[in-house]
């Protein structure tokens, strides 16, 4: 059975056009099973399939753009998995 997992973050970027800095908001959803080692990562609306081989997620990471910013989705070899910006994880939505 997959589990779903869910973050939201917000980043301030500048517009080039205006020089005006704006507040953007960005939603990641995560559903994974660690049994099948399928998983779905969607990232502000976009979906990409980050599978593996059954039991093949625990102890991975996958590396992706949010926004402007790199992040880390990681897999640990036990708990939830999370997200890391900045060397910060980033709090779980509930």
């Amino acid at each position: 059975m997959a589990k779903i997992y869910t973050w939201e973050t917000t980043e301030t970027v500048l517009c080039e056009e205006t020089e005006e800095e704006k507040t953007v908001t960005h939603a990641v959803c995560l559903r994974c099973s660690y049994l099948t080692g399928k998983a779905k990562i969607t990232i502000d609306g976009t979906e990409f399939d980050i599978g593996t081989r059954p039991m093949g997620l625990r102890g991975t990471n996958q590396m992706f753009r949010l926004g402007d910013q790199a992040a880390i989705l990681d897999f640990p070899k036990k708990g939830a998995p999370n997200i890391i910006v900045d060397g910060e994880p980033l709090p779980r939505k509930k």
